[in-house]
């Protein structure tokens, strides 16, 4: 299948019988991608791809699972973009992914003298990656988990019509979370329902509302001050109805998308110390800092303040930290010190 993106990007998906079905299988099983990264580093490949490698002035390999490929385009440039330690995923995984971790760790750990150069999302797998460069000879670049800024202007309309929707008034405080069905967002979103039913005549009193928009639940429902929306094709109208976004998540690794999201829709963060990590962010200048057991007193703290503080600190805050943000500077910024994309 071929898709085009964006002018003079397209995308080839070719999968083929095997692959799809060990692909299927492995995510039914609860096994991580092993049976890929030994398929690639074995050569073997639909044509499709060999020809596109054979085609490729660049190669960019999308995760350790996507070994470079034996065969003459070996010796072009070939890239990782790491988007975490996927070994510390595997560590907090289940029982049968922390059986791989080590492994991992072993394919991660040998990455600085497989790759030409490594592209790292934080400083985190930037320190790693360097510690086990002997050659001392990679830039590793960071190219933070940047957004699309202009995806996520909105209409003054947007908020009134959204909030509406779901039922809320103008005086109403929203917080939203964002997240996939990714392991600890789920269990972040676990706290947020435990918090909803326990905190629930504060929640009431202060008009105060949780919207949790995204696959990290399958169901949509309102109860009480919790506000779920289940998966939706775009978030951008449910930040508009929001007043600040909230980030409970206390485990994981590289750096929480929904973070950039946040602050290029112009909302006021309020996250746990771990939720920032990746991210510029210094507490209470940027963002207010919670935990499970003070989010109360945080709530408490944010609407405190109207909502015209808010807005206005978070437009100053995103005028401080948009370039580490913006997708476009990120990618520019380290493409410009490897010398392949210069030449």
């Amino acid at each position: 299948m071929e898709s085009a993106l964006e002018p003079r990007l397209k995308e080839s998906t070719h999968l083929g019988l095997t692959f799809g079905m060990m692909q299927a299988l492995s995510r039914r099983l609860d096994y991580p991608r092993v049976w890929q990264h030994q398929m690639l580093a074995r050569g073997l490949v639909p044509k499709r791809l060999k020809q596109a490698l054979g085609e490729a002035d660049i190669v960019l390999s999308d995760l350790p699972y996507c070994p470079p490929i034996p065969g003459p385009w070996r010796e072009k440039p070939w890239y990782l973009i790491s988007h975490n330690l996927e070994h510390k995923l595997l560590e907090q995984g289940s029982a049968r992914q922390r059986r791989f971790a080590n492994w991992m760790r072993g394919v991660e750990g040998a990455a600085p003298q497989t790759y030409t150069d490594i592209l790292a999302c934080a400083e985190d797998d930037q320190t790693f990656f360097r510690a086990h460069d002997v050659r001392s000879q990679l830039r590793l670049p960071i190219v933070r988990c940047g957004v699309d800024p202009r995806l996520y202007c909105f209409s003054p309309g947007l908020r009134p019509h959204m909030r509406a929707e779901l039922g809320l008034r103008d005086e109403d405080w929203v917080l939203v979370f964002s997240g996939s069905g990714f392991a600890p967002n789920v269990e972040a979103f676990q706290e947020i329902k435990e918090f909803c039913r326990a905190e629930a005549e504060f929640l009431a009193q202060s008009r105060v509302y949780i919207l949790v928009v995204g696959s990290v639940s399958s169901d949509a429902y309102h109860r009480g001050a919790l506000i779920v929306t289940g998966p939706v094709p775009e978030v951008l109208p449910y930040f508009a109805a929001s007043d600040a976004g909230i980030n409970l998540v206390t485990r994981g690794s590289g750096s929480n998308v929904k973070l950039f999201e946040y602050l290029a829709a112009r909302l006021p963060v309020i996250s746990t110390v771990f939720g920032v990590r990746g991210t510029e962010l210094s507490t209470d200048a940027d963002y207010l800092p919670c935990s499970r057991n003070d989010l109360r007193e945080v709530i408490q703290r944010f609407i405190g303040n109207d909502r015209v503080f808010w807005r206005t600190k978070a437009e100053s805050v995103w005028n401080r930290h948009k370039r580490s943000c913006d997708i476009q500077d990120l990618v520019n910024d380290a493409i410009s010190v490897l010398p392949a994309f210069g030449s």
